[in-house]
């Protein structure tokens, strides 16, 4: 999900390059032993306290263009989450800021929330940063430097692939992350991978619902890619599904910090493999091959079939669905992944302009 760029050399300011670095111990520490590393705002204004008058309207981007359904539905969008960044092993930043989206969020009161990837989704440098207490310094110091450099509001840790013996470390990663970047008054945000039961083994079971909780002022809970593009065909999103992994979440996180992750997309299962489809292609191959949609109604879903291919996406019909799911639960609103790839009738949802 995470677009590269240049290198940046995301290191603390030269006032504090005369502190040593303060000790993590990986997996168990406490906040009080993480110092920043400059100075705190005479009133930090908690990152917490959003005030939207309406669930939280949060979408993730790739790229460095400004995306037109950015530019077009700015009023109906609260932040904006771009894959600019890349951590490494030694706590380093790579990527670069885009002045065209950054530069229009701020003018139009959007907040830019960047997200954080391990590598490219990398087992390896996640286990490194989660073991390795002063490496982990190194990433606390780039996190406070990107956010203060760029003015952006927050950050969006979206570690995948995550062993499942660094489940520890990753909640204590967290602790730190909160403990830093939350007295000056940036939003502490992650993307997780959803279930609807406590595992600790494959892609969700290194993420501790209930730890990580209070070292978040949001968890967008990934609920997509139920049928994914390694497995049989389905719906991307079944809504019963959906709202079983909210039960699930929200019995361990507070609903006021849950947002419901959403999915734009679609999957093409055919005999050739499987590819992902933004809606503009779905249209196009609707109309290239005559195949006809039929909505399912057990998961609300659409799909369609054409020449042993067979096709699950999303509609604004479906996505309604799903945003019911927010008021059902209280929530504290939705995210998509990702602008580029929606139906358009979708903006008439996102109700509540500023």
């Amino acid at each position: 999900m995470v677009v590269g760029g240049m290198t940046i050399a995301a290191t603390a300011p030269a006032q504090a390059a005369t502190k040593p670095p303060v000790p993590v111990k990986p997996a168990v520490v406490a906040p009080a032993l993480i110092t920043t590393t400059l100075p705190l705002p005479a009133n930090p204004k908690p990152a917490s306290a959003f005030g939207a008058p309406h669930p939280i309207r949060w979408v993730y981007m790739t790229g460095s263009s400004l995306p037109p359904s950015l530019r077009d539905h700015a009023a109906e969008i609260d932040i904006v989450s771009p894959a600019w960044f890349h951590a490494d092993a030694n706590g380093k930043l790579s990527g670069s800021d885009s002045p065209a989206v950054t530069q229009f969020a701020k003018a139009h009161g959007i907040k830019v929330v960047p997200i954080i990837a391990n590598g490219n989704f990398s087992a390896s440098v996640a286990h490194t940063l989660l073991t390795d207490g002063n490496r982990q310094t190194g990433l606390l110091d780039s996190l406070q430097w990107l956010t203060q450099t760029y003015g952006y509001e927050g950050v969006n840790i979206d570690f995948e692939n995550i062993a499942p013996g660094d489940r520890d470390g990753f909640s204590a990663l967290m602790s730190n992350v909160y403990s830093r970047l939350h007295p000056l008054g940036k939003l502490v945000t992650a993307a997780i991978p959803s279930k609807t039961h406590e595992t600790y083994g494959g892609f969700s079971g290194p993420f501790d619902y209930a730890a990580l909780a209070p070292n978040l002022d949001l968890a967008l809970i990934m609920a997509y890619d139920q049928h994914y593009s390694g497995g049989p065909a389905g719906p991307i999103a079944d809504v019963a599904w959906v709202n079983d992994v909210l039960s699930y979440a929200q019995s361990l996180i507070p609903p006021s910090k849950i947002l419901l992750g959403i999915p734009f997309y679609g999957y093409n299962w055919g005999p050739g493999g499987t590819r992902a489809l933004a809606y503009t292609d779905v249209v196009a191959t609707v109309f290239a091959t005559g195949a006809q949609i039929q909505m399912d109604a057990a998961s609300q879903s659409p799909s369609f079939s054409y020449g042993g291919h067979q096709v699950w996406f999303e509609n604004s019909d479906s996505l309604k669905a799903k945003l019911n799911l927010v008021s059902a639960h209280n929530l504290a609103g939705w995210g998509a992944w990702r602008l580029g790839q929606e139906d358009p009738n979708f903006w008439s949802l996102a109700v509540g302009s500023r």
